[in-house]
């Protein structure tokens, strides 16, 4: 999709209020996040129409745009057998157009003529397509609109069928806001007795009081766990002022953000309750137990159980659940970037209680040293099918000390990684992983690599650099990690010539797409009829990396690499857009299939998908996406001054 998305007409502020609204209370907008709420109010254009007006022709005109009812009604006429037929009326809020462009080739499956006079405001279907591809929930919208109209009208033997009108009703959990879910809670100022709090708390049988300020804005939260821990345990005083013991500053969330956010917050802090800001005032406060009762397996829950296991046996039965949670959040219309978050914290947080027995087994480490993380745990997209990729980095120590050091991290990553297979993240197949001597070394061994590998000649150097080159801290000293980027940095600024390398060899892959347009796909084996969606990310991670190295980024994850290459001039708008949009619809689909393949057939997962097996909406953006990865190695060629391979 050339020039996409589409600059915006120049709306005054007050119109563009209006049609932001409009749009967010109606399907399927209100799927959206809502600053893609706010790039379609700015790009749709407002036509008026006379009763009597044929907006489409069935089968005949050729759909550039979807329209969405402002005001006024339109009737939808469907021909058959020479005789013309009403198939619905559409009211305000309806759309009309995207069917056709989905599964119709881009013609109009109906006549769409104006009942009334109407206002309709107009979406290009480049702004469509975009928007289908970066939103399941939303392209799933059309998709089963188009099932629930091509079936019987429901009767006697489809009972509760759902048809188009009732998808549209459909909230799911995870794209309600948080302003849905929050409730008020108690308050007191910070020279409140603790006693007054206590009962004031008691009284409204809820689990935080929040501290206020003399403006009576919240400033801090009060616990039924900060009494029991602060005041019963350490024996302080009732008549203390409850700001003495309040949770200070607060956790917040706005009250506009998606419910997702608040189960994301609340893992990365670690807390039970958001205060919910709104405006500038007083929200309310969102729970972990809200979250939990309004979903059967909550993430928060399940770290949280990570977090209090007391053996691998535990951590097991924690991490076997990851697939079928993964599942429902898939349903719930929960987006690939937060489905790897999610998979990260959890990951994180397995990693953690590991290490803690770990060291708890082997004793306290002789020196400061530093769990690192590789390749896909590296860059925080973990999937359901992700091996170790891990070392430890430890510090210089005296050649006499060297030997007593090495064998003490050598036999902690032994350890580590052994359990980790154990609990369910099974052993690198290449064998990458702090147990093995050579991936267990002093920061100076690994600034030696990392020398090594950007000046000779070695072939698999450019194999090595895309494992090594994405690391980030799983355990241990933050400062081992910095102090080994930033001689990575200053070593390829040496050697810019790396660079040149490493975007030569990305373009010797391409997207499994052919001249034509058609899916390159297996032509024998167990993976006949499949292609390897894992590969087509993959140029994306490379893309990413080659511009994060350049600039110096210590980000590691792929869309954030991708972000930081635009905020410093690398990359345009555009191109962030179509691969960031791309990349997440890839990474959507790999983890639906890795997930239903582990909790529902019960069966190991791969990165084979089938085209055939998928819709013909998703089998389209998957031809999108791997579009838009191909013109971004047309990038790559041009910066790097590079010939076609």
């Amino acid at each position: 999709m050339e020039n996409f998305p589409r600059a915006a007409t120049s709306v005054d502020a007050a119109d563009l209020l209006e049609r932001q609204r409009f749009l967010m209370q109606h399907s399927p907008f209100q799927f959206l996040a809502r600053n893609e709420i706010e790039i379609v109010a700015a790009n749709v254009e407002t036509e008026h129409y006379l009763p009597g007006r044929i907006l489409f022709t069935q089968e005949e005109t050729i759909i550039t745009h979807i329209v969405i009812v402002r005001s006024g009604s339109l009737e939808r006429i469907i021909e058959q057998d020479g005789k013309q037929r009403v198939k619905e009326i559409l009211e305000p809020g309806r759309t009309y157009g995207g069917i056709s462009l989905l599964f119709n080739n881009g013609i109009s499956t109906s006549t769409l003529r104006c009942m009334t006079e109407a206002t309709v405001y107009r979406l290009d279907r480049e702004n469509f397509f975009r928007l289908c591809i970066k939103s399941s929930a939303f392209a799933r919208f059309f998709s089963s609109s188009y099932h629930a109209d091509s079936r019987p009208s429901p009767g006697p033997d489809f009972p509760g069928m759902p048809g188009a009108g009732e998808y549209e009703t459909q909230s799911s959990f995870l794209t309600k806001t948080v302003r849905d879910m929050a409730q008020k809670f108690p308050s007191c100022t910070a020279a409140t007795s603790i006693r007054e709090a206590a009962r004031t708390l008691t009284a409204s049988r809820r689990s935080a009081i929040l501290v206020t300020d003399e403006k009576n804005r919240p400033r801090g939260m009060v616990t039924d766990y900060d009494l029991r821990k602060k005041v019963i345990l350490q024996g302080r005083s009732p008549d203390d002022p409850a700001g003495d013991i309040m949770t200070a500053p607060l956790i917040t969330i706005d009250a506009n953000a998606q419910v997702f956010e608040a189960v994301l917050t609340m893992m990365r802090n670690q807390v039970k309750h958001l205060a919910v800001r709104d405006n500038g005032t007083d929200g309310g406060v969102i729970t972990e137990r809200d979250l939990f009762l309004a979903q059967t397996l909550s993430p928060v829950f399940l770290i949280q159980e990570m977090t209090t296991a007391r053996s691998l046996e535990e951590l097991k039965t924690c991490y076997a659940k990851l697939p079928r949670l993964i599942s429902r959040l898939i349903e719930s219309g929960a987006r690939s970037i937060h489905l790897t978050s999610i998979i990260t914290a959890l990951t994180d947080e397995m990693l953690h209680r590991v290490m803690e027995m770990a060291i708890e087994s082997a004793g306290p480490p002789p020196v400061e040293f530093a769990f690192v993380l590789f390749g896909s745990e590296g860059r925080r997209e973990q999937t359901l099918k992700t091996d170790q990729d891990n070392a430890i980095v430890f510090e210089d120590v005296e050649e006499n000390d060297e030997e007593t050091v090495r064998r003490y991290f050598l036999d902690l990553g032994t350890k580590v990684c052994d359990w980790l297979h154990e609990i369910g993240q099974t052993h690198c197949e290449y064998d990458m992983m702090a147990k093995n001597p050579v991936w267990c070394q002093p920061l100076s061994q690994w600034k030696e690599y990392h020398r090594k590998w950007i000046e000779s000649d070695d072939p698999e150097r450019l194999l090595k650099a895309g494992i090594f080159f994405d690391f980030r801290l799983g355990f241990g000293r933050e400062e081992l990690v910095k102090s080994l980027h930033m001689s990575l940095f200053k070593r390829l600024k040496e050697w810019p010539g790396f660079l040149r390398h490493m975007a030569q060899n990305i373009l010797y892959y391409r997207p499994p797409l052919s001249f034509f347009g058609n899916f390159v796909l297996e032509e024998k084996g167990e993976r006949k009829g499949g292609l390897d969606i894992k590969s087509a990310m993959r140029l994306v991670v490379d893309f990413s990396r080659i511009y994060a190295l350049q600039g110096s980024v210590t980000e590691t994850n792929t869309i954030r690499r991708l972000e930081a290459a635009h905020k410093q001039g690398s990359i345009d708008r555009e191109t962030l857009s179509n691969l960031a949009d791309a990349y997440e619809y890839l990474m959507f689909q790999r983890l639906k299939q890795q997930a239903a393949m582990v909790s529902e057939k019960g069966t190991a997962s791969h990165n084979y998908l089938q085209p055939a097996n998928l819709t013909s909406i998703e089998r389209q953006a998957l031809k999108e996406a791997f579009k838009r990865i191909r013109t971004a190695q047309g990038k790559l060629r041009l910066d790097f001054f590079l010939h076609f391979p």
